[in-house]
């Protein structure tokens, strides 16, 4: 947002991205440079002034707390320099600086970095195929993250680089990109939960595939499509049981994601089984158009194939099995069906 340390950088900023809007990418590029000169100009402006104020002995002796140094500074009038401390204070809270001076005035250094200017340029280079130029970028902008106005913009920054990756069939990197989309969600590296997942997809109990929805649920949204590359990703290196568990986290998301949404539109719902679930969910043409718009369908589907490649038997049967009698998108539903036919015929023949 706008403020007096950083206003200039931030009005190019605003005018380059209104630009980049109106698809005039030379101006919005040139703007967004001049954004990156203007944040380093700042930077240094800020940082020299408040390099200044805490270098007498004076300041020094008082020691490094911060509350300890606008104390002293106050006594001696340093105007300036309080209301750099006091702006990036307020803005990210003492306990992100450990109430240091010494992190606080290394945080303003860095602060010349300007991850969505770099983000921004990294955007035109990509529309204008310079796809090594616009990766540079991206990793400028990912390596200084830590300085976005918006956290979660992080992901955006990966997605670009995930499908850069993709384009040029650098595996590895679009890979690593997505996995760290993931873990910006928490549950990635929740041992847990993969665990239990796996638990309940070998049980061989009646109706798995309804209780499975009663006791989990993974809240985040934004990383879906992460989760379904990487599947996608996993199964073609054979890697089954982590494409299932990718899979099974994309499924989890968009059934917690839809789940929330039917208990605000309707009091009285409460899940119980898959069959409601579907019932309700064919109520509403927005909802069935994000699942077929973040691949819900397909991911529910797979669910049944890789659990089979897993050598899970009664769990991956139950899904297939609920897809074919109660999903309401008739395509997957006839899908569903024929696969569960081809699954009763092979179980006859063995």
């Amino acid at each position: 947002m706008e403020n007096n340390f950083s206003k200039e950088s931030w009005q190019y900023l605003m005018n380059a991205e209104r630009e980049f809007d109106k698809k005039n990418y030379s101006l919005s590029m040139r703007l967004a440079q001049d954004a990156v000169s203007k944040r380093i100009e700042e930077s240094e402006t800020n940082f020299t002034i408040l390099t200044n104020a805490i270098t007498p002995y004076q300041v020094r002796k008082v020691g490094d707390n911060i509350n300890d140094v606008l104390d002293i500074l106050k006594e001696r009038q340093e105007y300036d320099a309080i209301k750099i401390i006091n702006f990036y204070t307020t803005k990210m809270g003492y306990e992100y600086f450990s109430s240091s001076i010494k992190k606080l005035s290394e945080y303003i250094s860095n602060y010349r970095e300007y991850p969505e200017a770099y983000f921004l340029i990294a955007k035109i280079y990509h529309i204008e195929g310079e796809f090594d130029m616009a990766l540079t970028y991206l990793e400028k902008a990912r390596a200084n993250s830590f300085l976005l106005e918006i956290p979660q913009n992080e992901n955006d920054i990966l997605f670009l680089m995930s499908e850069i990756a993709e384009y040029k069939k650098d595996i590895p990197m679009q890979e690593k990109a997505l996995i760290l989309i993931a873990r910006n969600s928490g549950d990635f590296q929740n041992e847990i939960l993969k665990k239990a997942i796996i638990r309940t997809s070998k049980s061989t109990k009646d109706d798995n595939s309804s209780r499975f929805f009663k006791l989990y649920r993974v809240d985040a949204v934004s990383c879906v499509n992460s989760y379904n590359k990487l599947s996608h990703i996993y199964l073609d290196s054979k890697k089954y049981e982590d494409a299932y568990l990718t899979s099974a986290y994309s499924v989890l998301i968009c059934f917690t994601h839809l789940n929330s949404l039917l208990e605000e539109r309707e009091s009285d719902y409460v899940y119980s089984d898959l069959k409601g679930f579907f019932r309700e969910l064919a109520r509403y043409p927005d909802m069935m158009k994000w699942c077929n718009d973040v691949n819900f369908w397909e991911s529910f589907y797979n669910l049944c194939d890789i659990g089979l490649k897993c050598g899970y038997t009664r769990f991956p049967k139950d899904i297939i099995t609920s897809l074919s009698e109660f999903c309401p998108e008739n395509y997957w539903k006839l899908a569903a069906s024929k696969r569960l036919k081809e699954l009763n015929s092979l179980s006859e023949n063995q």
